[in-house]
């Protein structure tokens, strides 16, 4: 079995409750470039507003997890995301159905990483974010 084949299965294994939340799953991961794709499926429960736009929380709380994820697959699972900052643009309304994030690193250091996220819906991109990222040992 491939490294990044038992990555995947790593985080499969420790799901955390927020991914059952936001219907999420790690699809693809490889470690040279680093990228970690995500899929998520948005709910009419998402939604702020009769046309069904999906509320920008869950938005980021997608772009995030993609990023978070992202330094647990590289990490092999030793190392915890506590995200500093993140910054969110919201380029298109999303609306429920499925959407794909796609997250890559910045830079990484010894205790601070900066990574990056897009998130689409049907090949349209919807939001970007960026993330200052604290990198602490998991206990």
């Amino acid at each position: 079995m491939s490294k990044n084949k038992k990555i995947l299965e790593l985080l499969s294994s420790h799901r955390p409750p927020c991914l059952d939340t936001l219907n999420g799953k790690t699809t693809h991961f490889e470690s040279n470039p680093p990228l970690l794709t995500m899929e998520f499926e948005a709910v009419p429960e998402f939604c702020h507003s009769p046309t069904q736009v999906v509320q920008g929380g869950f938005v980021t709380g997608m772009l995030d997890t993609s990023m978070a994820h992202l330094l647990i697959a590289l990490s092999g699972g030793r190392l915890n995301p506590v995200s500093l900052d993140i910054n969110v643009s919201f380029l298109a309304p999303s609306h429920p159905g499925k959407l794909i994030s796609e997250a890559k690193v910045v830079r990484l250091g010894k205790s601070i990483g900066y990574f990056s996220s897009s998130l689409y819906q049907q090949e349209t991109l919807v939001a970007t974010a960026t993330s200052t990222i604290k990198l602490v040992p998991m206990s």
